[in-house]
């Protein structure tokens, strides 16, 4: 009996082995492990998308990590990998081109804190190491030329130009020059294509636990063109009436408008007014991060406006108040609470003395006090150390102050004008705004601005690209030769030519044209074609615009069009109607390309 029980014992012990080695063997074949396809344990691409979708809604945008980005990534990346469905596809890569741009910008504030001051050379003498950070926006672009080349999902066209926006600011931080230049370019017409196809925009993705508005856009729109040096233009969008700061509603625990008063005191802080950034930014001392994740950043910003105030007008006020927003920071115990970091003072430019006064005669312009403004700018005019950008600034925005402080417009101020469309240093913003002048003009409607306070004059060029009828892009096509498809009996080459010249379609041009209101819409569009510098209208006057809902452009056919030189230069006069009967004008300098 004693040496049957241990026998006994090593058959259950083989029949319990084989009966879990059955089961395990069932279960893989069910769960298609091998296979990966049909099985019990197969996650489909859906599940990986929402899976990463929730993820990177909860981040909290106050102290997220790159290791958390690159968990989400994976999961994207096996989605798109294994989708069938184009929205899916559609969706993965734009959330990959989202988050490795977020990626980057987490990686370039780190450098921020952790950059270089090297000896012996000009200011800035502070640099930051790009070279992870570029190789992080080169695969984040690679996943927006896949998107650029085959995205089907009509619906998110605005979310891929607010993605588009993101990626290409971030890109321009890296880059110098006329790289810089173009890529800020590209954002803001991103953003403004964004902002014009969707004016009631609600993101499809949450960033940082909050959907992405119009508001929200706009505000990367004012930060991209701050950080890309286009500073007065940057003033003119923030200060715009229409986009003040929220008022509380009574009873109602959120006092502030928090994401505008720091753009605001960041704005101000790179125009060189720091005594005003310091006055905007004060408010974030007793702010806690859960009412504004920010808050960290916005003090970091205010100790480098005090540092440079403690450094300029040498008063020990200013260290003191440096050192108290310091002992906040380490306070928060957030990404700013470290030993060892570089402040926010080495963002800020070193603004030359005609810089500083140009931009105090910028503010006076959106205030609404254009004799005062046109005095700074006169001084200005063709003198005064300042940078070559805002040198160009200054004269646009003298004309502007003239024209609307009621002086009487002379040839010399029309012959500016046309000068300056000649300038290739301009910036879009600043085209757009020249050709607007010469519309009104043209018009002869430059005498009828409004002069309310709700409404003025400054406020008239910034509210008609973000809140009327407005065109972001123009381009032009001759018109095709229908040929004969019987053969051609005649060898006569004149009689060849006269018979193709009458079978020739009429040029056209095709204008990108959005309402920029939620409840507006395009009734109709008319065309003026004035030749420069002659101002002469060609054709018989008005050119009647057609929509074409398939493409989202407006196009204008006319004979006349064909007749446009390449290296000749015209104004394109547009007349809308919108919805409500209201009639709005906009001028576009442009030259014709084949």
């Amino acid at each position: 009996m004693r040496e049957q029980m241990p026998l006994q014992s090593v058959k259950r012990l083989g029949m319990l082995l084989l009966a879990i080695l059955a089961t395990v063997t069932t279960a893989l074949n069910l769960s298609g492990c091998s296979a990966g396809q049909k099985g019990l344990l197969t996650i489909t691409p859906e599940q990986y998308l929402s899976s990463a979708k929730e993820t990177l809604e909860t981040i909290d945008e106050r102290n997220y990590e790159v290791r958390d980005l690159d968990e989400i990534i994976r999961i994207l990346e096996n989605a798109e990998k294994d989708a069938k469905k184009s929205e899916v596809i559609d969706r993965s890569r734009m959330y990959l081109c989202l988050t490795h741009t977020l990626k980057a910008r987490k990686m370039y504030q780190t450098s921020l804190m952790k950059g270089q001051y090297i000896a012996n050379r000009a200011e800035p003498f502070f640099i930051v190491d790009t070279k992870e950070i570029k190789e992080t926006l080169r695969i984040a672009n690679k996943w927006l030329r896949s998107c650029n080349a085959n995205f089907k999902t009509k619906e998110l066209q605005p979310d891929l130009n607010f993605v588009r926006g993101l990626y290409h600011t971030q890109k321009m931080l890296t880059q110098q020059s006329r790289e810089k230049k173009e890529s800020l370019d590209t954002a803001l017409l991103a953003f403004r294509r964004c902002l014009g196809s969707a004016p009631d925009y609600k993101s499809d993705f949450r960033l940082f636990t909050r959907h992405q508005t119009p508001r929200e856009v706009r505000l990367r729109m004012i930060e991209a063109l701050a950080l890309g040096g286009q500073l007065a233009d940057a003033y003119g969008l923030l200060s715009e009436f229409s986009f003040a700061a929220i008022s509380p509603a009574a009873g109602a625990s959120d006092a502030q408008d928090f994401a505008w008063h720091h753009t605001k005191g960041f704005v101000l802080a790179m125009m060189g007014k720091y005594e005003e950034a310091a006055e905007i930014l004060e408010r974030f001392k007793i702010v806690v991060p859960q009412d504004y994740q920010l808050v960290d950043e916005a003090l970091w910003i205010l100790e480098g406006v005090y540092d440079r105030l403690a450094t300029e007008r040498r008063v020990d006020r200013f260290k003191m108040e440096a050192r108290i927003v310091a002992a906040l920071l380490n306070k928060l115990k957030g990404p700013y609470s470290k030993e060892k970091y570089s402040t926010a003072s080495h963002l800020f430019p070193r603004q030359l003395p005609g810089d500083i006064n140009f931009f105090t005669g910028v503010m006076k312009f959106y205030d609404g006090h254009f004799e005062q403004a046109l005095e700074i700018f006169s001084q200005l005019s063709n003198r005064g150390i300042m940078s070559s950008s805002n040198r160009i600034a200054v004269k646009l925005y003298e004309i502007e102050s003239m024209l609307y402080s009621g002086q009487k417009s002379s040839d010399s101020l029309l012959e500016e004008l046309l000068k300056l469309s000649r300038n290739s240093s301009l910036s879009p913003l600043q085209k757009e705004r020249n050709g607007y002048l010469l519309a009104r003009y043209v018009m002869d409607e430059d005498k009828n601005f409004a002069s309310s306070k709700i409404d003025h004059a400054g406020q008239s060029f910034i509210k008609s690209i973000s809140s009327k009828p407005w065109a972001i892009e123009l381009s032009f096509k001759r018109g095709e030769v229908k040929r004969a498809k019987k053969p051609v009996r005649s060898r006569n080459l004149s009689e060849q030519d006269a018979d193709e010249s009458s079978k020739r379609e009429p040029g056209s041009i095709l204008a990108e044209i959005y309402a920029n209101r939620p409840e507006d819409w395009v009734v109709s569009a008319n065309l003026y074609l004035v030749a420069l510098p002659e101002f002469a209208l060609l054709g018989k006057g008005r050119i009647v615009g057609r929509e074409d809902s398939e493409n989202g452009t407006w196009v204008f056919k006319d004979e006349e069009i064909d007749r446009l030189r390449r290296k000749n230069q015209y104004l394109a006069i547009f007349e809308y109607d919108n919805s409500d009967s209201e009639k709005s004008l906009q001028g576009v300098i442009f030259q014709p390309r084949r």
